[in-house]
Formats: C-alpha cells, structure tokens, sequence
C-alpha cells in the first residue's frame, strides 16, 4: 500500500513539474540618477498621484504586445512584478520626486494623515508595444488638480510613440523611457503652475 502511494505521488509529482512553465517578469524603472536633479531642499507641499486609470486590456499580470492594429496578444510567460498601474504609479512619483525636490510626492492612497494640495491624475488609453516593429505607443491623458479649491490646473492628452527593439525586454525598456518622458513634461508644467 506504502509503495502505490509513494509511486502515485512521485508520478504525480513528474507530471506537474513538466506541466509547469517558466515565467518571465518584468518591472517598469525610474529615470537614470545621473540625468535628474539630487538637490536636497525641505519639503512644504505634498502633491498626489492617484490610482493610475488603465484600459482592461491592460489591467492584467500578464504583458500585452499588438500584433497588428485589431489583434493583441496576451504573453502567458511574460508578466509583471506586481499590479502594471500600480508600477506606473510609483516610477511616476518616483521620477516626479527626483525632478521636482521642493515638493513631496505621494501615491494615493496612504495611510499618513497626510492631505495633498495638488494631485496628478493619469488615465491611459494605450500603453503597450508592437511585437514586430518594436513602436511603443502610449496614448492618455495627464491632469493637474488644486484639490483644496476643487480646480483643474492643467490637463493634456498622451500621444507618444517610440521605436524599440522587439523582444518584451526592449518594449518594456521603450515604456519606462516613455514614463520618464511624461514624467519630465508634468514637472516643466508643474514648475509653470506651482
């Protein structure tokens, strides 16, 4: 009896392990050090940034590339560390945080009771690459809020594109670049408004 069960159990156990398939995992990353300002200043006003929107096609672990303008495809083995707008959320703080050190940058929600005067709002439309030309595209749109008067500061649309390579690697490398692109011209606008 001893011996069926330890045969069915390793049988089982063979079975599973050539079922399983190895994944790949991939993380959105801030703007290079070196290419942003380090200097130290004491900071007065907290701005937030709220849950990033994202399409439902997008709203997924697994990485999506185009195949063509209709046809997607979902990559099973190629996914993301955590939550992709999540990601978004933090490498734009992040990268804002490095840009613009006079202000403090917070993503919604927080538990401090912290209340933020200003919050940056980012709906995304599109945001993924194309598996045979390597062209990123993020489309969407990016708001300024003075929360404190309920009063739109400044909002503009996403059109970017850029050319990658085409492995998953250089098409999520292609969207941090494009982050860190949108990231630079909400600080010039926050430096114009604030």
């Amino acid at each position: 009896m001893k011996l069926h069960g330890l045969l069915a159990t390793a049988l089982l156990g063979i079975l599973l392990g050539g079922c399983s398939s190895k994944s790949n995992f991939y993380q959105l990353h801030t703007a290079s050090v070196d290419d942003l300002q380090r200097t130290k200043h004491i900071k007065k006003t907290v701005i937030g940034i709220a849950e990033v929107d994202l399409p439902e096609y997008l709203d997924k672990p697994q990485i999506v590339t185009r195949l063509s303008a209709s046809q997607l495809k979902v990559n099973e083995t190629e996914r993301w560390v955590g939550a992709f707008d999540k990601n978004i959320q933090n490498v734009l703080a992040e990268n804002l945080s490095r840009l613009l050190p006079q202000y403090s940058f917070l993503t919604r929600p927080w538990e401090e009771p912290v209340e933020d005067r200003y919050r940056i709002y980012l709906s995304v439309e599109r945001f993924d690459g194309d598996a045979k030309s390597g062209v990123v595209t993020f489309n969407g749109r990016w708001s300024l809020v003075d929360v404190e008067n309920n009063r739109l500061i400044a909002g503009e649309d996403i059109d970017y594109n850029e050319r990658g390579g085409v492995s998953v690697d250089e098409l999520v490398q292609t969207q941090s670049r494009l982050l860190e692109r949108l990231s630079r011209h909400i600080a010039k606008r926050v430096k114009r408004y604030l």
